[in-house]
Protein backbone atom coordinates (compact mmCIF):
# COMPACT_ATOMS: atom_id res chain seq x y z
CA UNK A 1 0.00 0.00 0.00
CA UNK A 2 1.68 3.28 -1.25
CA UNK A 3 0.24 7.05 -1.44
CA UNK A 4 -0.40 5.92 -5.03
CA UNK A 5 -2.94 3.16 -3.71
CA UNK A 6 -6.18 6.00 -3.57
CA UNK A 7 -7.74 5.06 -0.49
CA UNK A 8 -6.54 2.53 1.40
CA UNK A 9 -6.99 0.66 4.94
CA UNK A 10 -5.39 -1.62 7.27
CA UNK A 11 -7.23 -3.96 9.02
CA UNK A 12 -5.29 -5.17 12.40
CA UNK A 13 -6.82 -8.54 13.95
CA UNK A 14 -6.01 -9.58 17.08
CA UNK A 15 -6.94 -13.55 18.31
CA UNK A 16 -8.10 -13.34 22.10
CA UNK A 17 -5.43 -16.01 23.40
CA UNK A 18 -4.60 -17.46 20.26
CA UNK A 19 -2.52 -19.94 20.91
CA UNK A 20 -4.24 -21.11 24.05
CA UNK A 21 -7.61 -21.56 22.60
CA UNK A 22 -7.27 -23.73 19.22
CA UNK A 23 -9.34 -26.32 19.45
CA UNK A 24 -7.68 -29.84 19.26
CA UNK A 25 -10.54 -31.16 16.89
CA UNK A 26 -11.23 -29.09 14.85
CA UNK A 27 -6.99 -28.29 14.68
CA UNK A 28 -6.85 -32.68 13.61
CA UNK A 29 -9.86 -32.26 11.29
CA UNK A 30 -7.78 -29.59 9.28
CA UNK A 31 -4.84 -31.62 9.22
CA UNK A 32 -6.27 -34.56 7.86
CA UNK A 33 -8.23 -32.30 5.24
CA UNK A 34 -4.76 -31.31 4.15
CA UNK A 35 -3.83 -34.97 3.35
CA UNK A 36 -1.06 -35.00 5.61
CA UNK A 37 0.34 -39.15 6.38
CA UNK A 38 -2.20 -40.08 9.17
CA UNK A 39 1.10 -41.35 10.79
CA UNK A 40 1.89 -37.76 11.08
CA UNK A 41 -1.72 -36.61 11.88
CA UNK A 42 -1.66 -39.63 14.63
CA UNK A 43 1.75 -38.70 16.45
CA UNK A 44 0.59 -34.53 16.72
CA UNK A 45 -2.84 -35.92 18.07
CA UNK A 46 -1.50 -38.05 21.08
CA UNK A 47 1.11 -34.98 21.59
CA UNK A 48 -1.69 -32.82 22.08
CA UNK A 49 -3.95 -35.35 23.97
CA UNK A 50 -4.11 -36.04 27.79
CA UNK A 51 -2.82 -32.73 28.91
CA UNK A 52 -3.89 -31.17 32.04
CA UNK A 53 -3.30 -28.67 34.07
CA UNK A 54 -4.09 -26.66 37.38
CA UNK A 55 -3.54 -23.70 38.89
CA UNK A 56 -1.98 -22.76 41.73
CA UNK A 57 -2.44 -19.41 44.51
CA UNK A 58 -0.70 -18.70 47.32
CA UNK A 59 0.24 -22.38 47.39
CA UNK A 60 -3.03 -24.18 47.47
CA UNK A 61 -3.74 -25.60 44.35
CA UNK A 62 -6.57 -26.70 42.36
CA UNK A 63 -7.97 -29.89 40.90
CA UNK A 64 -5.98 -31.08 37.77
CA UNK A 65 -8.53 -30.31 34.41
CA UNK A 66 -8.19 -31.77 30.97
CA UNK A 67 -6.48 -29.80 28.70
CA UNK A 68 -9.08 -29.77 25.07
CA UNK A 69 -7.37 -26.88 23.32
CA UNK A 70 -4.58 -24.92 22.53
CA UNK A 71 -1.06 -25.62 21.19
CA UNK A 72 2.07 -25.26 23.36
CA UNK A 73 4.06 -22.23 23.56
CA UNK A 74 7.43 -22.31 23.70
CA UNK A 75 7.54 -25.44 21.00
CA UNK A 76 8.75 -25.67 17.59
CA UNK A 77 5.87 -27.36 16.10
CA UNK A 78 3.39 -25.11 18.33
CA UNK A 79 3.70 -22.22 15.62
CA UNK A 80 3.57 -24.41 12.95
CA UNK A 81 -0.11 -25.68 13.82
CA UNK A 82 -1.25 -22.50 14.65
CA UNK A 83 -0.67 -21.13 11.25
CA UNK A 84 -1.62 -24.00 9.33
CA UNK A 85 -4.96 -23.63 12.05
CA UNK A 86 -5.47 -19.86 10.76
CA UNK A 87 -3.70 -20.79 6.81
CA UNK A 88 -7.35 -20.81 5.38
CA UNK A 89 -8.61 -17.21 6.95
CA UNK A 90 -7.94 -15.72 3.39
CA UNK A 91 -10.38 -17.62 1.73
CA UNK A 92 -12.96 -15.55 -0.34
CA UNK A 93 -11.27 -12.13 1.43
CA UNK A 94 -11.31 -9.57 -1.30
CA UNK A 95 -8.52 -7.76 0.19
CA UNK A 96 -4.86 -8.52 0.49
CA UNK A 97 -4.40 -10.63 3.49
CA UNK A 98 -0.84 -11.01 5.64
CA UNK A 99 -0.39 -13.51 7.88
CA UNK A 100 2.65 -13.39 10.69
CA UNK A 101 2.33 -15.90 13.43
CA UNK A 102 -0.92 -14.47 15.09
CA UNK A 103 -0.68 -10.89 13.86
CA UNK A 104 -3.14 -10.91 11.05
CA UNK A 105 -3.52 -7.67 8.68
CA UNK A 106 -6.53 -7.12 5.83
CA UNK A 107 -5.52 -4.23 3.17
CA UNK A 108 -8.19 -3.07 1.13
CA UNK A 109 -9.14 -0.01 -0.98
CA UNK A 110 -12.58 1.62 -0.48
CA UNK A 111 -11.90 4.22 -3.12
CA UNK A 112 -12.88 1.74 -5.72
CA UNK A 113 -16.24 0.96 -6.42
CA UNK A 114 -17.75 -1.00 -4.49
CA UNK A 115 -14.63 -0.62 -1.75
CA UNK A 116 -16.52 0.26 1.64
CA UNK A 117 -19.58 -2.55 0.95
CA UNK A 118 -16.46 -5.28 0.19
CA UNK A 119 -14.56 -4.20 3.31
CA UNK A 120 -17.63 -4.96 5.43
CA UNK A 121 -18.01 -8.11 3.42
CA UNK A 122 -14.48 -9.00 4.60
CA UNK A 123 -15.56 -8.58 8.05
CA UNK A 124 -18.53 -10.86 7.66
CA UNK A 125 -16.74 -13.84 6.48
CA UNK A 126 -14.21 -13.52 9.12
CA UNK A 127 -17.12 -13.24 11.82
CA UNK A 128 -18.38 -16.46 10.24
CA UNK A 129 -14.76 -18.31 10.31
CA UNK A 130 -14.17 -17.23 13.89
CA UNK A 131 -17.80 -18.80 14.70
CA UNK A 132 -17.03 -22.25 12.80
CA UNK A 133 -13.44 -22.63 13.74
CA UNK A 134 -14.18 -21.47 17.62
CA UNK A 135 -11.48 -19.38 17.85
CA UNK A 136 -12.40 -15.82 19.01
CA UNK A 137 -11.11 -11.84 17.78
CA UNK A 138 -10.05 -9.69 20.93
CA UNK A 139 -12.57 -7.36 19.00
CA UNK A 140 -11.33 -4.38 21.57
CA UNK A 141 -7.86 -4.71 20.47
CA UNK A 142 -9.07 -5.32 16.74
CA UNK A 143 -8.01 -1.77 15.03
CA UNK A 144 -8.18 -0.17 11.78
CA UNK A 145 -5.90 2.12 9.96
CA UNK A 146 -6.48 4.85 7.37
CA UNK A 147 -3.98 4.98 5.74
CA UNK A 148 -3.17 8.78 3.82
CA UNK A 149 -4.02 11.85 4.36
CA UNK A 150 -7.68 11.98 1.83
CA UNK A 151 -9.08 8.93 2.90
CA UNK A 152 -12.66 8.70 4.23
CA UNK A 153 -13.60 7.86 7.82
CA UNK A 154 -16.05 4.62 7.18
CA UNK A 155 -17.39 3.02 10.56
CA UNK A 156 -16.51 -0.65 10.48
CA UNK A 157 -18.23 -3.12 12.94
CA UNK A 158 -17.19 -6.95 13.65
CA UNK A 159 -19.27 -8.52 16.11
CA UNK A 160 -21.53 -5.55 16.36
CA UNK A 161 -18.85 -3.85 17.75
CA UNK A 162 -17.08 -0.65 15.90
CA UNK A 163 -13.91 -0.64 14.99
CA UNK A 164 -11.39 1.36 16.74
CA UNK A 165 -9.17 3.77 14.53
CA UNK A 166 -5.57 4.23 15.37
CA UNK A 167 -3.63 6.79 13.91
CA UNK A 168 -0.22 4.41 14.61
CA UNK A 169 0.24 0.79 14.93
CA UNK A 170 3.11 -1.25 16.10
CA UNK A 171 4.37 -3.91 13.48
CA UNK A 172 6.82 -6.45 13.48
CA UNK A 173 8.98 -3.89 15.62
CA UNK A 174 8.32 -0.86 12.99
CA UNK A 175 5.58 1.92 14.12
CA UNK A 176 3.16 2.39 10.66
CA UNK A 177 1.55 5.78 10.79
CA UNK A 178 -1.37 6.54 8.78
CA UNK A 179 0.30 9.44 7.32
CA UNK A 180 2.81 7.18 5.94
CA UNK A 181 5.75 9.31 7.80
CA UNK A 182 8.60 7.72 9.85
CA UNK A 183 8.93 10.04 12.97
CA UNK A 184 7.15 8.34 14.83
CA UNK A 185 8.98 5.11 14.76
CA UNK A 186 12.46 7.73 14.68
CA UNK A 187 11.56 8.86 18.22
CA UNK A 188 11.02 5.30 19.41
CA UNK A 189 14.05 4.01 17.86
CA UNK A 190 16.56 6.82 19.31
CA UNK A 191 14.21 6.45 22.56
CA UNK A 192 14.91 2.62 22.85
CA UNK A 193 18.89 3.13 21.51
CA UNK A 194 19.37 6.05 23.70
CA UNK A 195 18.22 4.05 27.02
CA UNK A 196 20.14 1.48 26.32
CA UNK A 197 23.16 3.41 26.00
CA UNK A 198 22.62 5.21 29.48
CA UNK A 199 22.42 1.40 30.63
CA UNK A 200 25.66 0.81 29.11
CA UNK A 201 27.12 3.89 30.59
CA UNK A 202 25.63 2.92 34.20
CA UNK A 203 26.51 -0.53 34.28
CA UNK A 204 30.35 -0.69 33.15
CA UNK A 205 33.04 1.98 35.01
CA UNK A 206 35.66 1.52 31.97
CA UNK A 207 35.62 4.37 29.33
CA UNK A 208 38.34 2.37 27.15
CA UNK A 209 36.77 1.95 23.57
CA UNK A 210 37.63 -1.95 23.34
CA UNK A 211 35.12 -1.96 26.16
CA UNK A 212 32.61 0.62 24.98
CA UNK A 213 32.53 0.07 21.21
CA UNK A 214 31.59 -3.59 21.40
CA UNK A 215 28.80 -3.09 23.52
CA UNK A 216 27.38 0.05 21.90
CA UNK A 217 27.56 -1.94 18.13
CA UNK A 218 25.53 -4.46 20.09
CA UNK A 219 23.27 -3.28 22.17
CA UNK A 220 22.49 0.33 21.17
CA UNK A 221 22.97 0.55 17.36
CA UNK A 222 20.23 -2.56 16.25
CA UNK A 223 17.81 -0.26 17.99
CA UNK A 224 18.75 2.72 15.35
CA UNK A 225 19.05 0.13 12.34
CA UNK A 226 16.50 -2.53 12.76
CA UNK A 227 14.54 -2.63 9.44
CA UNK A 228 15.80 0.67 8.79
CA UNK A 229 15.46 0.02 5.34
CA UNK A 230 12.12 0.51 5.38
CA UNK A 231 11.61 3.27 7.93
CA UNK A 232 14.61 5.32 6.86
CA UNK A 233 14.32 8.98 8.02
CA UNK A 234 14.53 11.84 5.42
CA UNK A 235 13.52 14.59 7.50
CA UNK A 236 16.84 16.23 8.74
CA UNK A 237 15.43 16.52 12.51
CA UNK A 238 14.70 12.50 12.71
CA UNK A 239 18.29 12.15 10.88
CA UNK A 240 19.46 14.23 13.13
CA UNK A 241 17.48 12.35 16.36
CA UNK A 242 19.40 9.09 15.29
CA UNK A 243 22.60 10.64 15.21
CA UNK A 244 22.65 12.19 18.43
CA UNK A 245 22.35 9.11 19.86
CA UNK A 246 25.97 8.09 17.81
CA UNK A 247 27.34 11.24 19.07
CA UNK A 248 26.83 10.93 22.23
CA UNK A 249 28.29 6.82 22.30
CA UNK A 250 31.44 8.02 20.78
CA UNK A 251 31.81 10.82 22.87
CA UNK A 252 31.84 8.52 26.07
CA UNK A 253 35.23 7.06 25.02
CA UNK A 254 38.46 8.08 26.56
CA UNK A 255 40.23 11.06 25.06
CA UNK A 256 37.99 11.43 22.75
CA UNK A 257 35.27 13.81 24.21
CA UNK A 258 36.85 17.05 22.98
CA UNK A 259 37.20 16.29 19.41
CA UNK A 260 34.83 16.64 16.46
CA UNK A 261 32.37 14.08 15.77
CA UNK A 262 34.05 13.27 12.47
CA UNK A 263 37.59 13.16 14.00
CA UNK A 264 35.91 10.48 16.80
CA UNK A 265 34.55 8.43 13.73
CA UNK A 266 37.90 8.67 12.27
CA UNK A 267 39.52 7.33 15.13
CA UNK A 268 37.21 4.84 15.86
CA UNK A 269 37.29 3.79 12.56
CA UNK A 270 33.48 4.31 12.27
CA UNK A 271 30.53 5.44 9.72
CA UNK A 272 28.15 7.98 10.75
CA UNK A 273 24.53 6.60 10.46
CA UNK A 274 23.32 8.12 7.47
CA UNK A 275 26.64 6.26 5.68
CA UNK A 276 25.35 3.20 7.13
CA UNK A 277 21.76 3.71 6.02
CA UNK A 278 23.57 5.02 2.38
CA UNK A 279 25.95 1.35 1.99
CA UNK A 280 22.93 -0.86 3.62
CA UNK A 281 20.52 0.29 1.20
CA UNK A 282 22.89 -0.70 -1.74
CA UNK A 283 23.65 -3.99 -0.29
CA UNK A 284 19.81 -5.04 0.26
CA UNK A 285 18.88 -3.31 -3.43
CA UNK A 286 21.91 -6.11 -4.98
CA UNK A 287 20.51 -8.88 -3.02
CA UNK A 288 17.22 -7.86 -4.73
CA UNK A 289 18.65 -7.63 -8.32
CA UNK A 290 20.89 -11.11 -7.97
CA UNK A 291 18.12 -12.75 -7.06
CA UNK A 292 19.54 -13.37 -2.71
CA UNK A 293 15.93 -12.60 -1.76
CA UNK A 294 13.77 -14.76 -3.19
CA UNK A 295 10.50 -12.41 -4.28
CA UNK A 296 8.46 -12.40 -7.32
CA UNK A 297 10.29 -11.02 -10.45
CA UNK A 298 9.17 -7.51 -11.06
CA UNK A 299 7.71 -7.48 -7.93
CA UNK A 300 10.14 -4.97 -5.97
CA UNK A 301 12.39 -3.17 -8.88
CA UNK A 302 11.26 -3.70 -12.62
CA UNK A 303 14.81 -3.43 -14.60
CA UNK A 304 15.58 -0.59 -17.36
CA UNK A 305 15.24 -1.64 -20.89
CA UNK A 306 18.64 -1.60 -22.78
CA UNK A 307 19.34 1.66 -24.11
CA UNK A 308 21.71 3.38 -25.73
CA UNK A 309 23.19 5.63 -22.60
CA UNK A 310 26.29 4.74 -20.94
CA UNK A 311 26.14 2.54 -17.73
CA UNK A 312 25.43 -1.35 -16.24
CA UNK A 313 22.99 -3.55 -17.67
CA UNK A 314 22.36 -4.18 -14.27
CA UNK A 315 19.94 -0.73 -14.49
CA UNK A 316 16.43 0.31 -12.85
CA UNK A 317 13.77 2.09 -13.70
CA UNK A 318 12.33 4.61 -11.06
CA UNK A 319 8.19 4.58 -10.91
CA UNK A 320 5.66 7.50 -11.16
CA UNK A 321 4.29 8.63 -8.13
CA UNK A 322 2.18 11.70 -7.66
CA UNK A 323 3.28 12.01 -3.69
CA UNK A 324 6.42 13.77 -2.32
CA UNK A 325 6.65 10.90 0.49
CA UNK A 326 6.82 8.12 -2.56
CA UNK A 327 10.06 9.43 -3.58
CA UNK A 328 11.54 8.28 -0.35
CA UNK A 329 10.39 4.73 -0.33
CA UNK A 330 13.34 1.79 -0.46
CA UNK A 331 12.11 1.11 -3.91
CA UNK A 332 12.55 4.79 -5.46
CA UNK A 333 15.33 6.39 -3.54
CA UNK A 334 17.61 3.46 -4.04
CA UNK A 335 17.03 3.83 -8.38
CA UNK A 336 19.74 6.81 -8.94
CA UNK A 337 22.46 5.78 -6.67
CA UNK A 338 22.45 2.45 -8.17
CA UNK A 339 22.42 2.72 -11.57
CA UNK A 340 25.51 5.39 -11.28
CA UNK A 341 27.68 2.78 -9.93
CA UNK A 342 30.39 1.15 -12.02
CA UNK A 343 30.74 -2.08 -13.82
CA UNK A 344 33.18 -3.40 -11.27
CA UNK A 345 30.75 -3.08 -8.45
CA UNK A 346 27.49 -4.44 -9.28
CA UNK A 347 28.65 -7.41 -11.21
CA UNK A 348 30.20 -8.92 -7.78
CA UNK A 349 29.26 -12.55 -7.44
CA UNK A 350 28.68 -12.09 -3.74
CA UNK A 351 27.10 -9.98 -0.89
CA UNK A 352 30.95 -9.90 0.21
CA UNK A 353 32.55 -8.66 -2.57
CA UNK A 354 29.98 -5.83 -3.27
CA UNK A 355 30.49 -4.75 0.40
CA UNK A 356 34.64 -4.39 -0.59
CA UNK A 357 33.82 -3.31 -4.22
CA UNK A 358 31.23 -0.46 -2.60
CA UNK A 359 33.68 0.61 -0.12
CA UNK A 360 36.43 1.16 -2.57
CA UNK A 361 34.04 2.95 -4.59
CA UNK A 362 33.11 5.21 -2.00
CA UNK A 363 36.70 5.49 -0.92
CA UNK A 364 37.45 6.61 -4.43
CA UNK A 365 35.19 9.60 -4.32
CA UNK A 366 35.69 10.75 -1.05
CA UNK A 367 39.51 11.67 -2.47
CA UNK A 368 38.07 13.62 -5.46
Amino acid sequence: MTPNSGAPRMLDLDFSKAFDTVPHRRLINKLQSLSLDSNIVDWIRQWLSDRQQRVVVNGVYSAQGLVTSGVPQGSVLGPILFNIFISDIAEGINGKVCLFADDTKICNRVDVPGGISQMTNDLGKLKKWSELWQLSFNVDKCKIMHLGCKNPRAEYRIFDTVLTSTSDERDLGVIISEDLRVSSQCNRAAGNASRMLGCVGRGISSRKREVLMPLYRALVRPHLEYCVQYWRPYLQKDIDLLERVQRRATKMVYGLKEKSYQERLNDLNMYSLEKRRDRGDMIETFKYVKGIHKVEEGSIFKRKQNSKTRGHSLRLEGQRFKSNIRKHYFTERVVDTWNSLPVEVVEAKTVIEFKQAWDRHKAILNKR
